[in-house]
C-alpha cells in the first residue's frame, strides 16, 4: 500500500517535471521558471528562490521532514534547480548559477544510495558534470565530504 503511494507520487513529479521540460523547449521561459517555482512549493513548501539562499545543510534538513519520499523529493528538487540554471543561464553570468549546481550537486549526492542501479548510472553523469561546476566551493566541507563519499574524480 505504501510503495503504491510512493508510486504515484513518483509518476506526478515526473509529469511535472516533464511539463517544465516541455515548456522550456517551446521557448516559454517565463512559463518553465513560473511552474518550476510552483512545482517547488507544492512539493517541497517553499519556493526555489528562498531555497538557493539557504545552504546545503539547511535544504537538506527542510526536506528531512519527508520520510520515504526524501529521495524522490531530493531528485526532483535537484532536477529543479538545474532546469532553473538552464532557464537563467541566458540571461545572467554563469556564476550566478552556482547555488544551482551546489544544491543540485549536494541532494543528489545525498540521494544516490536510494536510487536503483540504472539511476545511479544516470545520477553519477550528472554529479561528475556538477561536480566539474563548483568551483571553489568544491573545498567546502559540507561538499567535500560528498565529493568523497561518492567517488566523484573531483575531489580536492
Amino acid at each position: 500500500m505504501a510503495s503504491d503511494y510512493i508510486l504515484r507520487i513518483v509518476d506526478q513529479m515526473a509529469a511535472m517535471l516533464a511539463t517544465i521540460i516541455a515548456k522550456k523547449q517551446a521557448g516559454q521561459l517565463a512559463e518553465a521558471g513560473a511552474e518550476s517555482e510552483n512545482t517547488c512549493i507544492r512539493t517541497i513548501g517553499q519556493t526555489l528562490t528562498d531555497l538557493k539562499r539557504l545552504s546545503p545543510e539547511a535544504v537538506a534538513q527542510v526536506l528531512n521532514n519527508s520520510g520515504a519520499l526524501r529521495p524522490v523529493r531530493a531528485v526532483t528538487l535537484a532536477e529543479l534547480f538545474l532546469i532553473d540554471a538552464e532557464l537563467h543561464e541566458a540571461d545572467q553570468p554563469p556564476r550566478s548559477s552556482l547555488p544551482n549546481y551546489v544544491h543540485s550537486f549536494c541532494l543528489l549526492a545525498d540521494a544516490m544510495d536510494a536510487l536503483t542501479t540504472e539511476e545511479q548510472i544516470i545520477y553519477r553523469v550528472k554529479l561528475d558534470m556538477l561536480a566539474d561546476r563548483l568551483g571553489d566551493l568544491r573545498t567546502h566541507p559540507y561538499i567535500k565530504e560528498r565529493l568523497r563519499d561518492y567517488g566523484t574524480t573531483k575531489i580536492v
